[in-house]
């Protein structure tokens, strides 16, 4: 092998490992045994029925809270645009009375230097007088020279002063002019959120609105200054929370698209939940430590910080009750904490390998997790015992030439209802140190513990399938991926090809519903977290539409 190969070879291996590419490479170049080639999908005892479109009259009450929150931002906003205006107006009299001032002072020093011209003139000619004048003449009394030529100078120093003045509040006003527009641009920008929500509130309370694949479009865009690897909607639907390829994890404000920076690991967030029912956030991060938070919190700050894990934390998932959360690991363990406590409760041990994924089953009596090797294990919560082992082989292979394990369960979600679950990564690989496979979603049957389906692109699309998540009345299952450029996929549960498909700008990483069953967001490698919609489009965008199809 020639030198710029390997040096090729090294710095791939090397990039691949930042970007969490799923190719581990063995210490010993010895060969493992391949597992046998994947069977067809096994169907379940009992077949999954045709589902959906399933009504959200939950969509309207978040409509409602997002038009009221747009409207108390829209005021607050409106309140603070009139105050830094006021100062604005403010610092601009400053500045056109100092300005008069000095053009009064200015006048005053030009008749004064015209008087103290004249006086020179008559104290010339009266020496002049005095040489020449009879002695009986008396000559007339002039003004004081040397205190009016002082008054003048004290009133052009004045004026100087006023002018350092008027430049520094000039400077100061030109800030200001900046901030008032930047206010003013954001409180029209919060109208015309707020004008958005009203619209959908009206479109809701006109029909239950139901989400629509075929409606997919972006309707926000949340910007970072790195890659995006991790997100979801926390259950208020507030906020979208995202990890990054950094230690700030971010927490922007669905409606004002505020974003907030919370600071305490020291490494990426790869994995982090969010509780059901109470402002809780746990987030894991490749340092091997795992934080509490409050998330409502103004400027939220970590309540714990614990070591978790020896190596990376790769999956973190909070109980339905909100007082256990899992964690998963390169240590190949999974251990269960107490939240309240931030104290062990459990370590559960039988992974081989890396575990990189973890989920609490919705009865809150099992926990379900995925390790490099597609190995999912079903563990009782309340005991550690494991109950069954579940094969998701299909995304996993050893590379025979390049000597290293390339897949892994790298998204994983279970439907609110807990009758499926479903992981996903990448399957049929060709190409392992480039990462060429096909993008692969796994659907089980959680009481027979059989597979569904193997669920794949319907093109000749290639790369990781990232993150998967059941929309929440099980209407359909959309998952992410991508490799050069991104997709996400839509698939009726049991079918082998999405029904939908949508390219989007950039490599996807991770996505979550909103509550209200219509949005969704994304996390993605462009360093953007994006918002979209599935609902119904309201008579303002069906315009907007016809417009653009004009021109």
């Amino acid at each position: 092998m020639s030198v710029l190969k390997s040096k090729r070879i090294r710095n791939g291996c090397l990039l691949l490992g930042m970007l969490a590419v799923p190719l581990v490479v063995n210490a010993a170049k010895k060969e493992e045994p391949q597992p046998a080639a994947d069977a067809p999908p096994i169907l379940a005892v009992k077949p999954i029925p045709e589902h959906g479109p399933t009504p959200l009259p939950e969509a309207l009450k978040f409509a409602k809270l997002d038009a009221r929150k747009a409207a108390a931002q829209t005021a607050a906003q409106f309140k603070v645009v009139k105050a830094i205006s006021q100062k604005y107006g403010a610092l601009d009299q400053e500045i056109q009375n100092l300005q008069q001032q000095i053009k009064t002072a200015g006048q005053q020093i030009k008749a004064d230097q015209a008087t103290l011209k004249q006086i020179k003139q008559a104290e010339a000619k009266q020496k002049q007088m005095k040489k020449a004048a009879e002695p009986l003449v008396a000559l007339k009394p002039l003004p004081d020279s040397v205190a009016l030529a002082q008054q003048i100078a004290g009133r052009e120093q004045q004026v100087k002063t006023w002018e350092a003045a008027v430049k520094e509040k000039q400077k100061q006003l030109g800030e200001l002019k900046k901030e008032v527009a930047e206010v003013k641009k954001q409180h029209g920008l919060l109208q015309a959120k707020e004008q958005e929500f009203q619209e959908i509130v009206k479109l809701y309370e006109s029909q239950q609105p139901a989400a629509d694949p075929s409606l997919f479009r972006e309707m926000a865009a949340y910007q970072n200054s790195r890659p995006l690897y991790s997100c979801k909607i926390d259950a208020s639907g507030n906020y979208l929370l995202a990890g990054a390829q950094g230690s700030a994890f971010h927490r922007w404000d669905l409606v004002s698209a505020k974003d907030t920076e919370l600071l305490g690991h020291q490494s990426w967030v790869r994995r982090f939940d969010v509780g059901r029912s109470s402002p809780l956030l746990i987030t894991g991060a490749y340092e091997g430590k795992i934080a509490w938070w409050k998330l409502d919190s103004a400027e939220p700050k970590p309540k714990h910080l614990i070591d978790a894990h020896k190596g990376f934390v790769r999956g973190v998932s909070v109980s339905p009750d909100g007082k256990l959360v899992a964690t998963a690991g390169n240590d190949r363990l999974v251990k269960l904490w107490s939240v309240e406590t931030a104290q062990l409760v459990r370590t559960l041990e039988g992974h081989e390998h890396q575990v990189y994924n973890v989920k609490f089953h919705p009865s809150g009596r099992y926990l379900i997790s995925g390790d490099l090797r597609g190995n999912l294990k079903q563990w009782e919560v309340a005991t550690g015992k494991l109950i069954r082992d579940f094969d998701g082989s299909a995304i996993y292979k050893y590379d025979k030439t390049f000597h290293g394990h390339i897949g892994g369960v790298r998204g994983m979600d279970i439907s609110h209802d807990g009758k499926y679950f479903a992981i996903s990564g990448i399957g049929q690989v060709s190409n392992a140190f480039a990462g060429i496979g096909v993008p692969t979603v796994i659907l089980f049957d959680w009481e027979t513990g059989k597979r569904l389906a193997v669920m794949t692109p319907g093109d000749n699309f290639k790369g990781t399938c990232w993150g998967v998540r059941f929309h929440p009345e099980n209407d359909f299952i959309a998952a992410v991926g991508g490799n050069s450029s991104g997709m996400i996929w839509f698939w009726k549960l049991g079918e082998e090809k999405p029904f939908v498909s949508q390219k989007v700008k950039s490599v996807p990483y991770d996505l979550d519903f909103h509550p209200d069953g219509l949005r969704m967001c994304v996390a993605c490698y462009d360093k953007t977290a994006r918002l979209y919609n599935l609902g119904p489009k309201t008579p303002e965008e069906l315009a907007s539409e016809q417009k653009k199809k004009k021109k």
